[in-house]
């Protein structure tokens, strides 16, 4: 089970973006989460990452919302 969550949480982020790794380590600069390599195509999130990487996909989704009812109402964004 872990699997498949490991490979869904990993094509999640790959969906929300692309890894940016630093050349030299493979961790996403962005979210945090192991890529494939240090030049990073794919997100690769370890097992014990995956709770953390669930939840920074919800905490970006959130800011997303956010910035959408922002915008809805005319409001600006600080």
């Amino acid at each position: 089970m872990s699997d498949a969550r490991t490979t869904e949480i990993s094509q999640q982020l790959d969906e929300h973006h692309a890894p940016e790794t630093n050349g030299r380590m493979a961790v996403c600069r962005r979210c945090g989460s192991h890529t494939d390599s240090p030049v990073g195509s794919h997100h690769a999130t370890a097992e014990h990452q995956l709770d953390r990487s669930a939840d920074w996909l919800t905490g970006q989704a959130r800011i997303t919302h956010i910035d959408e009812v922002r915008k809805a109402r005319g409001s600006v964004t600080p």
